[in-house]
């Protein structure tokens, strides 16, 4: 048993490894910074989209109605 190495930790941190690190970590917060601004975006084209929808599908009911009622005059027109 003595004939194993022994593992060892050195305590040291080239200045590679803090560069790498702080490259790394400033991408992330960049990135971070631009998924929450465009998730700001959506959330404010959502907000003004919410009345836009509400007025189609009137709108839609309206233009159901209208052919309807199209389609009764013609059939009195033909009888």
């Amino acid at each position: 048993m003595s004939d194993m190495p022994r593992w060892t930790l050195q305590r040291q941190v080239t200045a590679g490894v803090l560069l790498a690190i702080g490259l790394q970590s400033a991408g992330a917060l960049i990135w971070s910074g631009r998924v929450a601004e465009r998730l700001d975006q959506l959330e404010h084209a959502n907000d003004r989209a919410g009345p836009l929808a509400e007025r189609l599908a009137r709108l839609e009911a309206e233009m159901r109605l209208a052919r309807e009622s199209l389609v009764r005059i013609e059939r009195r027109m033909e009888e």
